[in-house]
């Protein structure tokens, strides 16, 4: 029998789980997730070259019960690494913490009886998506500067007078011929999707919504408005959302959520002011903040946290951002999970210079003490997970010449101006900027 089953078997707690194996994770029996390319991959950070199958080219059934599913539970039921989950396995190694350790928490006890009737060639009959993570699309009204066409329609212009081959700024979105519309549909049938998936929503436990901008997707609004229908209100309904868009045509998102009794609500805001109007552009600060305190007013019960991606542009002030909505009431000081951005690399907190990597730890530990957090924690883990992520690597000249060079490829097409933006990271402009300007600070 394999270790995984006989955890299960034994009553092992998904701390046990967690401390005894080394790849299972349930996602691969309680997790649908589609990317905004159409490829189905194991989980939202599963390896984007190696797809499970693509929901454009094939049925749902097709692809739940197909071989590639199948070879991967065996694997998994077995605790075997596999490629596609390399990202959990090397933030594991460096930090000691992962998504797949959070799946098994959240995930393992409603998953347990897949897998234990797993069959020895992964066929589970039992396996049900309770877990849906879908990107209908790539529409989205922001082109945050670490992102790209293949995550935002807004991309499409900059994208095209950049013209990267292979890069995040690739217009091609991953294919072979370049696109020619800004918007990439996820899934081109997004009516036959839902109607298939319609079996499945009885047992959903959540629906993490994502983009793209969700709150811009009219499928994100069909998919609620079916649940409340079916009288699955106390689903968890999950976002990542930039919190700038309160209405779609004629529908409020607040009236939408006023009928669930679950919402979690995680925005992706990096930091404040001027610098967020520079990471993600089109960011209007007012506008972000009016709609802050206008949620807590109007739906009180929905939970409200905060989801920055860390990364070079954002790791000096995302703490000053968190203290000041958190002494407004805006966010709860439990509700912060930090994102770590791996790509593009020139913005990996990793290449950073030693004597930068050691001022922002110690902001970061001393925004930990002004949370009051304590070891074991959700919010201490997130931050002490990225303090371990960005020690694991050395100044890399190369890639932070890169950085000033998108930046200044960027700032040319968006006339802005991220050195004096950012002045915080002084050391590397003066450095690795091409023309030496010197901004002082």
């Amino acid at each position: 029998m394999s270790i995984v089953k006989e955890l299960i078997k034994s009553g092992a707690t998904s701390k046990d789980i967690i401390t005894k194996t080394k790849s299972y994770c349930p996602l691969l029996w309680s997790h649908f997730h589609v990317s905004a390319s159409g490829d189905v991959l194991p989980c939202c950070i599963g390896q984007w070259e190696l797809p499970i199958g693509n929901i454009n080219n094939q049925s749902f059934d097709e692809i739940w019960y197909g071989n590639d599913f199948k070879k991967l539970r065996r694997a998994l039921v077995n605790d075997k690494k596999v490629p596609q989950c390399k990202t959990c396995y090397r933030k594991e190694d460096s930090s000691g913490f992962s998504l797949r350790h959070d799946a098994i928490t959240k995930f393992h006890d409603g998953s347990k009886n897949m897998v234990l009737h797993t069959q020895e060639d992964g066929t589970s009959e039992d396996a049900k998506p309770i877990y849906l993570d879908i990107r209908f699309s790539n529409i989205c009204n922001m082109s945050c500067r670490m992102c790209g066409h293949f995550s935002s329609s807004k991309w499409f212009s900059d994208a095209k007078e950049l013209s990267e081959e292979h890069g995040i700024h690739d217009y091609t979105a991953g294919g072979d011929q370049p696109n020619q519309e800004a918007i990439i549909h996820g899934v081109e049938d997004s009516k036959q999707l839902l109607e298939r998936l319609d079996e499945y929503l009885p047992y959903v436990q959540e629906i993490y919504f994502a983009g793209g901008e969700p709150l811009f997707m009219e499928e994100h609004y069909t998919l609620l408005n079916r649940m409340i229908e079916l009288g699955l209100t106390d689903t968890h309904i999950r976002y990542s959302t930039n919190l700038s868009i309160m209405k779609y045509k004629r529908t409020r998102v607040v009236d939408v959520w006023k009928n669930f009794k679950n919402v979690y609500c995680a925005g992706s805001i990096d930091t404040y002011g001027a610098r967020a109007e520079n990471i993600r552009k089109e960011t209007k600060w007012d506008v972000i903040e009016a709609n802050m305190a206008m949620l807590r007013k109007e739906v009180p019960h929905v939970r409200i946290g905060i989801a920055p991606t860390i990364q070079i542009m954002n790791a000096y002030t995302v703490c000053e951002l968190q203290q000041n909505w958190v002494e407004k009431g805006y966010i709860d000081k439990n509700n912060i999970f930090w994102n770590i951005l791996q790509m593009p690399q020139y913005y990996n907190l990793q290449i950073m210079p030693f004597h930068m990597k050691e001022e922002v730890k110690q902001i970061w530990l001393d925004h930990i003490d002004w949370l009051g957090q304590t070891d074991g924690g959700p919010v201490h883990d997130t931050i002490k997970t990225t303090i371990a992520w960005m020690m694991d690597g050395g100044e890399n000249e190369e890639l932070l010449t890169e950085l000033c060079k998108h930046s200044e490829k960027l700032d040319e097409l968006r006339g802005e101006d991220t050195r004096s933006t950012f002045p915080e990271l002084n050391y590397i402009w003066r450095k690795y900027w091409n023309d030496n300007t010197i901004y002082s600070t």
